[in-house]
């Protein structure tokens, strides 16, 4: 603006001292003073351009300091991000664990053998339903016979065996015993939006693992209902990641009991 000033004001006198020799005509002058008011305004423009380019620099400073912002947030994230995935891993690997010593008949032959017959009968009575595994202490149901595709609700025939089998576990000859209840999964992911907005409700992952999760709880809320205390009672989701080998979709849709002795 200083540099605009001087020039604006060394264009002026020139103009009054051309016009005070009276050496210039009327109309010289005239077209001397609609130049300086043109050489302003383009100074004036100039000005205003600069400005411009300077709140634009500005801005983009700004910018620039929103996405650190942005970036540091980010990698905040990313590092939360690997320490949750961690922690979930070493929780499945450890519950991993645990269902393979179960699969192997941890503390299934202490069973009473009382208990045990009266499964058995229970199995030959509901033989479509699920298999009982003196060996192991688990109880197999077939998934598609106790739920409806994609629900958690269990079917009323699934309802009474069940129902009578927490009459057995509530006996005072099974008190000690305790229960591990599984749910797995096909590997067919999770697509029904009925489906997802249920797992949503239940706070569960949209996923296989959330669905078998949920199905173990609605099995495990028969047994408490049957006056199976819920100290007794374990569940947990494996999803999709524990196929029967060599068994189809249908064998795989399952949820598990292990039964075995407590403290």
């Amino acid at each position: 603006m200083r540099r605009v000033s001087v020039v604006v004001g060394l264009v002026l006198v020139g103009v009054l001292a051309i016009a005070s020799t009276g050496c210039v005509s009327q109309k010289d002058y005239d077209t001397l003073l609609l130049r300086n008011r043109e050489q302003d305004k383009l100074y004036q423009d100039k000005d205003m351009e600069v400005a411009r380019l300077q709140e634009r620099v500005e801005a983009m400073q700004a910018r620039a300091g929103d996405v650190q912002v942005l970036l540091d947030g980010k990698d905040k994230a990313l590092t939360e991000a690997a320490r949750e995935r961690d922690e979930v891993r070493k929780a499945f690997n450890e519950l991993l664990e645990v269902y393979k010593r179960l699969a192997a008949g941890g503390g299934a032959a202490a069973i009473p053998e009382q208990v045990a017959i009266e499964i058995e009968q229970l199995a030959r009575e509901y033989p479509n339903l699920f298999e009982f595994d003196r060996a192991t202490g688990r109880l197999r149901f077939a998934s598609d016979i106790t739920f409806d595709s994609g629900s958690n609700v269990v079917k009323p025939e699934a309802r009474t065996a069940l129902a009578k089998l927490a009459s057995i576990l509530s006996s005072d000859m099974a008190k000690k015993i305790h229960a591990t209840i599984i749910g797995h999964t096909d590997t067919d992911p999770v697509k029904k939006a009925t489906t997802i907005a249920l797992l949503k409700e239940l706070g569960k992952t949209t996923n296989n693992m959330g669905l078998s999760n949920a199905r173990a709880e609605s099995v495990a809320e028969i047994l408490k209902a049957g006056k199976v205390e819920a100290v007794r009672i374990i569940t947990q989701g494996m999803g999709e990641t524990q196929p029967i080998p060599g068994a189809g979709k249908d064998k795989n849709r399952r949820v598990e009991i292990f039964l075995a002795m407590g403290a």
